[in-house]
């Protein structure tokens, strides 16, 4: 639980089609002041993404006020969300504000929304159809001009039909809703991440930049991600911090390719376990070729790819390609 005012967003790094979709739709429901309910896995960045619809909305300018719902005892909820007058229960020796105020002409991102008793779910629910609150130990109503964001990693309507979410609190909260996309869905990006996060801890922890060597590559590509943006962060500062070669290797990461071997120990072809590293090849391929067919103009080996100027700068970075006889 805390606030935030802006701050890095490499969480949003990459070109493949999963973000560039998850961009486009943050640019639009930044422009409308209406709820939004982002959902995805553990460690896609959700909170990164409530921060950017904040950021680029007419509210960027206001607080950014997060409120991680799981980790708050259900006792302290609603004293911590609507705040509380002096006396309204012992150990209340002062009035004190809660998030919805903190959060005045900002946002307030209501995390984990779906590990909230239904007790509490209720309280949310009256604050969202009147459009006012009372702190514990007052009678007094107060207004406050707020946007709220919920996320979670539930699935939300199995909640509602288990009776475990209230169904008209889903609606309220969903008015708009986004999906951030899990890693393994995102290709390429990972290596972006990857080099985005090796550069960040490098700085922060005053340690070597270490490039990714092949089999690195490779592992990650094959590599599930169950956790994520995440699991990618750990794993990278893990190999940072304890590699010791020149380069960081896919031991360095704690990830093994596929095909030395599978969970029981028996060989895999290489062919049936790299389809992903062979994709990249391609690609690469199809990158090199456009760039040389076009004379290194990018704008129109961009046209003769079918993406972006921008996209096909990215591609050429992630491939190393930087050193390419490449124009505008």
């Amino acid at each position: 639980m805390g606030s935030h005012n802006g701050r890095a967003c490499a969480e949003l790094i990459g070109s493949s089609p999963a973000i560039t979709e998850l961009q486009r739709v943050i640019q639009r429901f930044a422009a409308v002041d209406a709820p939004v309910l982002i959902t995805g896995e553990t460690g896609t960045g959700k909170e990164m993404v409530a921060n950017l619809l904040h950021q680029h909305s007419r509210r960027g300018v206001g607080p950014f006020v997060a409120v991680n719902c799981a980790a708050l005892p259900d006792s302290l909820f609603q004293s911590e969300v609507f705040g509380y007058e002096r006396g309204a229960f012992t150990g209340a020796e002062r009035r004190n504000i809660g998030r919805i105020e903190a959060a005045a002409g900002g946002t307030l991102l209501l995390d984990e929304i779906g590990d909230l008793p239904l007790d509490n779910q209720i309280a949310l629910l009256r604050f969202l159809e009147e459009g006012s609150f009372e702190r514990l130990g007052s009678c007094e109503p107060i207004e406050v001009d707020v946007r709220i964001i919920a996320a979670t990693h539930t699935d939300l309507e199995s909640a509602c039909r288990a009776s475990r979410f209230r169904e008209d609190l889903f609606y309220r909260l969903g008015a708009l809703r986004i999906h951030a996309p899990p890693l393994r869905e995102r290709g390429d990006d990972v290596l972006a991440l990857a080099r985005c996060f090796i550069d960040r801890f490098a700085r922060q922890y005053e340690v070597a930049v270490r490039e990714l060597d092949e089999r690195a590559v490779e592992a990650m590509l094959e590599h599930h991600w169950p956790g994520n943006v995440r699991e990618l962060k750990n794993r990278v500062l893990q190999a940072l911090v304890m590699g010791d070669g020149s380069t960081i290797s896919d031991h360095d990461l704690g990830l093994r390719l596929s095909s030395q071997a599978t969970g029981n120990g028996a060989s895999v072809p290489q062919e049936v376990t790299s389809l992903r590293a062979c994709r990249k090849r391609a690609e690469r391929e199809a990158i090199t070729q456009a760039l040389k067919a076009a004379g290194g103009n990018v704008q129109t080996a961009a046209a003769h790819l079918k993406v972006s100027r921008a996209q096909l700068y990215r591609l050429i970075k992630n491939h190393h390609l930087d050193d390419h006889s490449v124009s505008g």
